[in-house]
């Protein structure tokens, strides 16, 4: 009877250790996708404004003519300073997007991968603070994500695994008294909460 217990035990061991070690592998692998440049060498060097008239946006792709487009999309101000310049490829947003201030100033940068979120999405205030930084893995949120108030004071950092809360959430008011305070483990969440979380980019479109 011992010796056929010590066999399960040593069983659902085994099992636990092939759960952990799948985790982190999956882990790692994410954390390694994450910062990967996104490969554009397919993306030709080209340029069309984004009011030329033969380009148009048809279910989310754009075409430019009756193919869908392959190059950058160039949008200006009236002042004809650069508003955003994008990397598109078979018509969605693919690589680096950038759009700006009209005093030229960088106003975000966000990354795709064949026309969702992958990589970091950062942007800054009008006076030159930054505003948010946040990570995306296959059009979902990763790791940590933090915003700042305009002043330059932190805003929130929280942190999520595949789209969901998932460890520490904290957020301040401008003077720097918390008001989010809590953990989540198992969806559950633990801790203060007094508020409803910041916004992200979800749902979020350049286009």
């Amino acid at each position: 009877m011992e010796q056929k217990e010590l066999s399960l035990s040593k069983f659902f061991f085994f099992i636990c250790c092939i759960a952990v070690c799948g985790c982190a592998k999956n882990e790692k692998e994410i954390s390694k996708n994450i910062f990967e440049k996104v490969d554009v060498s397919q993306v030709p060097n080209i340029t069309i404004f984004q009011n030329d008239t033969a380009l148009k946006l048809q279910n989310g792709v754009y075409y430019f003519g009756s193919k869908p487009y392959s190059g950058f999309i160039k949008e200006v101000y009236a002042t004809e300073t650069l508003k955003s310049i994008a990397s598109y490829y078979q018509g969605q947003q693919h690589g680096t997007t950038k759009t700006f201030f009209e005093n030229g100033k960088l106003r975000d940068e966000r990354n795709y991968k064949n026309g969702i979120g992958y990589g970091r999405h950062f942007g800054f205030w009008e006076n030159g603070n930054m505003k948010y930084d946040f990570i995306y893995f296959n059009d979902k949120r990763e790791g940590i994500q933090k915003q700042w108030y305009e002043s330059g004071s932190p805003y929130c950092a929280l942190n999520f695994s595949n789209d969901r809360e998932n460890g520490m959430q904290k957020a301040w008011r401008e003077n720097g008294k918390p008001y989010i305070n809590y953990e989540v483990k198992d969806g559950v969440r633990y801790g203060l909460q007094k508020s409803a979380l910041c916004y992200t980019l979800k749902n979020e479109n350049l286009k």
